[in-house]
């Protein structure tokens, strides 16, 4: 959208040019550095003598009286020593430069180069960083507080001392006043306004991980001096609707899942006995207000309340405020949680909009990480990224450099690999548990679907919308390993996937940015585009140096294409992703969750955007019992989209399109027999045309799928090279107790 938000740079400086200094702001700096600037050739004799002389008197070379002019010969030519020698050469230099130069030519390249703290050159970069608006827009106050700033920045720091910062910018509205540039009225409203610098703190950066990548990206491309020194202007993918939705979206469900691993205790103890007075140094930069984290003391506590300061205030926390928003869980005792001197996270949550009080609420940092971000489909462009829980806590980036298991999450790729072969969704396989090659190439591998439960006979739709994990190996097997790599790979898995049974259960190690832009392809009519983040690259004159150029392959028809994603809107409307089945949106998506809960993904996407969410820890460790991608990932995924539907950018009235060659055909879910006597249950099912089922349903289906697994079997014809059980007695008992126990 044109906004700057984020920059590198040893220094920040945006040029203006002529014509662009506005007059309140240039007779701010008149005032407060050189009111006779218009009159004198460089030298103002009159303020060098009064100075001269009150040197003598102090006894010290403390100089003063430099104009304008000789500030930018020092600034361009000499060091800042003060030495009688470098005042010297000011002098003449000041006098070159009024020869060579236009008062006006003068005076912008001062205010082009002139420090203001913080890295910030120049009164264009100073007003971004300080009020966040251009010199164009700054007010009478804003304009005094940077000409204040000039004399000392170092000591003029809004961040640091906003006393010393208002005390000089109420002298700069006095001069302004006594030179005539304002009215007494205007200098009394003026002064009565407080100091309005935009606070900054590293937790507001909007897109650090984003931003970590586009720097790191350009370093390796322009190299670091011209990175830092140049003044590249880079136009990046970056949706910042999006990514506050998705930021927001993650920390939000990042908490959530940590509560349920329990409270870890306070981040410290303080034992001084006289804690009502005691001060924490992250006091120094304290904001209180709705959402913000801040450090509290806890003074005192019961089963019911405690007492908590934090700065100047002593707030209340009761166990109804643990109970209720952010729920530590059902009637906890306060002093469960927090005893006197314990040192905490508190937040103050927004006061109900009836009325009554902000309430506050305990926090605490989490430990599991996530990555979430949203890539549209049809041009590669990501649009939000998020990397991790916190970028100051690591800047390791979860979403474009860990590599993790995307257990189920994968399965899409096996079906349309089968597709490719022949297979259509109305396809039956037998679910039932069969051995395959594991180790050494001997027989000792045997897949077992999540619900520790076989199906017998299900439709190749029925298996993924349920996520069958047998049913996922056996179509693997049927299909050849060889053939799912080769597809997954046209798709945009440039991971080395390995050629085992076990791939069809996710266990390949693949990055969130690199399987989000493989299911973009589904999305995306077959065609996959590589994800990028970077628009433009241009000098700082808008002179361009590069310009994104699509990457785009064709990596399956688009009738398969869509049979995978009709597949895939089956899973949220019947399957795994009910949770999102209410949204007003044309859906289609997968859950992944792998052994003992390690990782937890939902890939889903619209006609035109696709979002991914991670969660797990970085280390190899159990998110927790029954966490899986439906029930750790997919709320999050659920609040990033219930947030595009409220800004805008996710709107109703897109559908997936339906190639050619495709036919509609109403089936029996379960048998993915066209409708005949008894079928009660039917879908619309896709076929690529010619390949649509011509057997009907009969009644005698309906008993034969109410039998356990294993009596299905005589109602079945596998499939040429199906594997089967070998003997169906020799399993029964063993699946009566799993399923007994289960």
């Amino acid at each position: 959208q044109g906004e700057m938000f984020a920059s590198y740079a040893q220094e920040r400086r945006i040029l203006m040019k002529e014509g662009e200094i506005p007059l309140i702001l240039q007779q701010a700096i008149l005032a407060a550095e050189d009111s006779s600037f218009f009159e004198h050739g460089g030298i103002d004799a009159r303020g060098a003598l009064l100075a001269v002389v009150r040197n003598f008197w102090k006894g010290r070379r403390a100089f003063g009286a430099s104009t304008i002019t000789m500030q930018l010969a020092r600034k361009l030519f000499l060091q800042p020593s003060k030495t009688w020698k470098r005042k010297i050469e000011e002098t003449f230099l000041s006098v070159e430069l009024e020869k060579s130069y236009s008062k006006q030519q003068i005076l912008r390249l001062y205010c082009n180069i002139m420090y203001l703290g913080h890295g910030n050159y120049g009164m264009e970069s100073g007003a971004r960083y300080f009020f966040d608006k251009s010199v164009d827009q700054l007010l009478l106050v804003e304009a005094a507080t940077l000409a204040a700033i000039l004399q000392r920045p170092s000591d003029y720091s809004p961040a640091r001392r906003p006393e010393l910062v208002s005390a000089r910018r109420d002298y700069v509205l006095r001069r302004m006043a006594q030179e005539g540039f304002i009215t007494n009225e205007q200098l009394d409203e003026a002064l009565a306004q407080p100091l309005q610098v935009v606070r900054r703190t590293r937790k507001e950066d909007l897109a650090a991980y984003f931003a970590e990548d586009v720097r790191r990206d350009l370093e390796t491309r322009y190299g670091k001096e011209t990175l830092l020194q140049k003044g590249l202007q880079v136009h990046t993918t970056l949706d910042a609707r999006i990514q506050n939705a998705v930021e927001t979206a993650l920390r939000d469900g990042l908490q959530r899942i940590d509560r349920f691993r329990g409270w870890r205790g306070p981040i410290a103890h303080l034992e001084d006995a006289n804690l009502a007075e005691t001060e924490l140094p992250s006091w120094k930069r304290l904001t209180q207000e709705p959402g913000r984290w801040n450090e509290g003391i806890v003074l005192e506590s019961n089963s019911q309340r405690a007492r908590v300061k934090i700065g100047t205030e002593v707030y209340e926390i009761t166990s109804h405020d643990l109970s209720t928003g952010k729920s530590w869980g059902k009637n906890p005792r306060v002093s469960s949680f927090l005893s006197r001197g314990d040192v905490g996270w508190f937040s103050l949550a927004k006061a109900d909009p009836s009325g009554g009080e902000s309430r506050l609420q305990l926090e605490q940092e989490p430990e599991v990480e996530g990555a979430a971000l949203v890539i549209e489909s049809s041009t590669g462009a990501i649009r939000a990224l998020a990397g991790g829980w916190d970028f100051d806590r690591s800047k390791f980036n979860r979403a474009t450099q860990a590599r993790r298991q995307v257990g189920s999450a994968f399965k899409p790729f096996v079906w349309g690999a089968a597709f490719e072969m022949g297979f259509t969704p109305a396809d039956t396989l037998f679910d039932a548990p069969v051995a395959y090659p594991g180790t050494g190439n001997i027989l000792n591998y045997s897949p077992r679907n999540n619900s520790r439960k076989y199906f017998g006979i299900v439709t190749l739709r029925q298996a993924l919308e349920k996520s069958m994990n047998a049913t996922a190996v056996k179509l693997l097997d049927l299909v050849g390993v060889r053939n799912v790599i080769d597809f997954a790979s046209r798709c945009g898995i440039r991971t080395e996937l390995p050629p085992y049974p076990t791939l069809a259960l996710g266990v390949a190690d693949i990055l969130p940015i690199e399987l989000a832009a493989a299911y973009s392809t589904f999305a995306n009519q077959g065609v996959w585009v590589e994800p990028y983040f970077i628009e433009k690259v241009t000098d700082p004159d808008g002179r361009p140096l590069e310009e994104h150029q699509t990457h785009s392959v064709k990596a399956m028809e688009p009738e398969i294409a869509y049979l995978v994603t009709h597949l895939l809107q089956g899973v949220v409307d019947r399957g795994t992703a009910t949770a999102i089945a209410d949204l007003d949106l044309d859906l289609a998506g997968k859950s992944g969750t792998t052994d003992a809960y390690t990782d937890a993904w939902f890939v889903g996407f619209t006609p035109r955007y696709t979002l991914l969410v991670w969660i797990g820890y970085d280390v190899n460790r159990s998110i927790g019992k029954f966490m899986t991608g439906s029930r750790a990932a997919l709320p999050i995924w659920r609040q990033i989209a219930e947030s595009g539907i409220e800004g805008g950018w996710l709107l109703n009235g897109g559908a997936f399109v339906e190639p050619p060659g495709i036919i509609m055909q109403k089936v029996e879910y379960r048998t993915g027999l066209l409708p005949g006597a008894g079928a009660t249950r039917l879908v619309d099912e896709a076929f690529i045309r010619g390949t649509q089922p011509v057997l009907q349903y009969e009644k005698h289906w309906e008993e034969a799928l109410s039998l356990p697994w294993y009596q299905q079997r005589a109602f079945y014809v596998p499939k040429v090279g199906e594997r089967m059980p070998e003997d169906i007695s020799d399993w029964t008992p063993v699946l009566d107790a799993w399923e007994e126990k289960e």
